[in-house]
């Protein structure tokens, strides 16, 4: 396991899953033959930390340049709560196999702290540093980002009527629209 890019120490992300599923390990650790496997644990240890890295990556985050402790602490517990979901999740308490009110709990927390560190600007706040924003490419044309520039350079298309950046104060440079005209429709500035 280790994964020392989110981990301020080694194994913390494992010892906060043990905490979080305390009643299905065998005197606090997973072994062999604790309700749910150590070989299983490390599975779910191994996709909570591939998803949450595709996370970072849409959100548009620098997955190499995570150093900040307080961010890593935020990190593991993410990492921690998505993989303990999957622990709870794989012990069902019913005979259909729903998941209980433990793995709901966890779902919840896990997806507030996405909600409002990834998703929001909280991770940044904290020292991340995004590679994109995500606005980069934003724009109300319908237009896909690999064929923005093609439509841009081709003098035959109508401009957008309401391109990123439009009504935007116009002593700021980052316009959208076509690299001649700055951004907004002509017959609209």
């Amino acid at each position: 396991m280790g994964y020392s890019s989110f981990e301020i120490k080694s194994g913390a992300t494992l010892d906060q899953g043990r905490a979080i599923c305390r009643a299905l390990t065998v005197n606090g650790q997973f072994t062999d033959t604790s309700p749910v496997t150590a070989g299983d644990v490390d599975m779910f240890l191994d996709n909570s930390y591939y998803w949450l890295l595709g996370e970072l990556t849409v959100d548009g985050y620098a997955i190499t340049a995570i150093t900040d402790t307080e961010v890593k602490a935020v990190l593991t517990q993410i990492h921690a709560l998505d993989a303990a979901a999957q622990v709870e999740y794989s012990m069902p308490v019913t005979a259909q196999g729903e998941p209980n009110e433990r793995w709901r709990s966890l779902v919840a927390r896990r997806d507030y702290l996405v909600k409002t560190f990834l998703r929001g600007a909280g991770l940044e706040r904290l020292g991340a540093t995004r590679s994109i924003n995500k606005s980069d490419y934003l724009e109300l044309t319908g237009r896909s980002i690999a064929t923005k520039q093609a439509v841009y350079d081709n003098t035959d298309v109508v401009a957008g009527r309401f391109p990123r950046g439009f009504g935007a104060r116009r002593d700021i440079p980052q316009r959208s629209g076509s690299s001649a005209a700055g951004g907004a429709d002509p017959s609209q500035t």
